[in-house]
């Protein structure tokens, strides 16, 4: 409905813009009245073609210089426009619509300084290039997505409007076009100062990760590609004429359970939660990259599970679930947790990942180290909002024997994270 009524506004105007000329050259006659009439004719001429040139025809397309990406980066992108017919263009003006997700910025972990301002990380994206085709049939521009933040982002559409010389006539189109892009969260390296790891007799943490113990020989075996040169037995291998390996009985680790708060808070700003988002990414690629065994639960809008899984397929799902995570779910973290408490078996070291602590928590978080082999909370909060009940909180979760990391501005802005397990 909105096309044909501007196409009909336009045929109006230039049809007024002729009859106004025409009627003065008549009854006012002369060289001059003519000579106005026949001079402005070329440019009428030109309005009425542009009023029925198709630009809903142009081939429009958009390319991205990577389809994913990490909070932070940067990513170009090119516009190309063909059009069949070397159709005379003054100008061309490109818009781009930037879906709402990409209003945010992202600065790496310098955005933590400034972690207690709600509006900090918003950012007015607007491209809009100009260019004068004329007769040319190809039209391309490019421009850079800056500091580009975590999350799924769709783009939809682009705008391409263009007119006469006097702005008589005015000609838009908006043209449909699908591009995704998705961002994982910045991962930052995890110093873990105790690892929540034990040998198969007895509960005393170890330090090494799934290494093997080089104590106790239980047989050999043939050698394999990435076998330590120390642990080839000579005596078998001579005797065997084959290259053997001394097998040895494994480090038994605990199982691990990650848990992340995406359960949406009124009084938590935007970045407590993308701090415990980029912390729970850091945190479960330092585990995996110890060949440790980690599930993963995000508790929400609903609930997601990642089972105990050591290949880069299961790694990846998790990695685009961090990047697309929101939080929005109104079910109470603490009552979602006491539901979990009943299915999770017992002697595994859960980790919880939260933006949010209150009374209810407490209880949860003490039931749930009542079963399980260790509780870590990890609490992701700006030091002002760390009032007198947060440390009371906080205190009482140590004395029930809960390890508790606070990770404030003076912790997420370091290169590194460094917490107790």
């Amino acid at each position: 409905m909105k096309q044909p009524l501007h196409f009909t506004a336009r045929i109006v105007i230039v049809s007024l813009l002729f009859i106004v000329l025409f009627s003065y050259a008549m009854f006012q006659g002369g060289f001059v009245s003519w000579f106005l009439f026949y001079s402005f004719l070329p440019f009428l001429i030109y309005m009425i073609a542009l009023t029925f040139y198709p630009i809903d025809k142009w081939d429009v397309s958009r390319k991205l210089s990577k389809r994913l990406a990490t909070a932070g980066e940067t990513v170009k992108v090119d516009v190309m426009i063909d059009r069949g017919f070397p159709f005379p263009l003054y100008y061309c003006v490109i818009e781009e619509y930037f879906p709402t997700s990409l209003m945010k910025k992202d600065l790496h972990f310098e955005k933590y300084r400034h972690m207690g301002e709600k509006g900090y990380l918003d950012e007015a994206r607007q491209v809009k290039k100009i260019s004068f085709p004329w007769f040319n049939r190809h039209i391309s521009y490019d421009y850079e997505l800056e500091k580009l933040p975590r999350g799924e982002h769709q783009f939809r559409a682009l705008r391409v409007k263009t007119g006469d010389f006097f702005g008589f006539i005015k000609k838009e189109y908006v043209f449909k076009l699908d591009n995704h892009l998705l961002v994982f969260p910045y991962e930052r390296p995890v110093h873990l100062k105790e690892r929540a790891y034990s040998f198969e007799q007895g509960a005393s943490p170890s330090f090494k990760l799934n290494e093997k113990n080089t104590n106790i020989v239980s047989g050999v075996r043939e050698y394999v590609p990435g076998d330590r040169f120390s642990w080839i037995d000579w005596k078998t291998t001579a005797k065997s004429n084959q290259m053997m390996t001394k097998e040895f009985e494994q480090e038994k680790s605990v199982d691990m359970m990650i848990i992340l708060n995406a359960v949406h808070e009124d009084s938590a700003t935007p970045l407590s939660f993308e701090g415990a988002v980029e912390f729970t990414a850091s945190l479960h690629e330092e585990l995996h990259t110890k060949s440790s065994q980690v599930a993963f639960i995000s508790l929400g809008d609903g609930r997601r599970y990642f089972p105990f899984h050591h290949d880069q397929k299961h790694r990846d799902m998790i990695r685009r679930h961090l990047a697309e995570i929101k939080p929005i779910g109104k079910t109470p973290f603490a009552q979602q947790l006491e539901r979990e408490r009943a299915q999770l078996p017992a002697g595994m070291v859960v980790l919880i990942v939260s933006h949010h602590l209150d009374a209810q928590m407490l209880e949860s978080l003490t039931r749930l180290a009542q079963k399980s082999k260790r509780v870590v909370f990890f609490y992701v909060q700006p030091h002002e909002h760390l009032d007198f009940k947060q440390h009371k909180l906080v205190k009482q979760l140590n004395n029930k024997g809960i390890v508790v990391n606070v990770l404030s501005e003076e912790e997420l802005t370091k290169r590194e994270f460094e917490v107790n397990t």
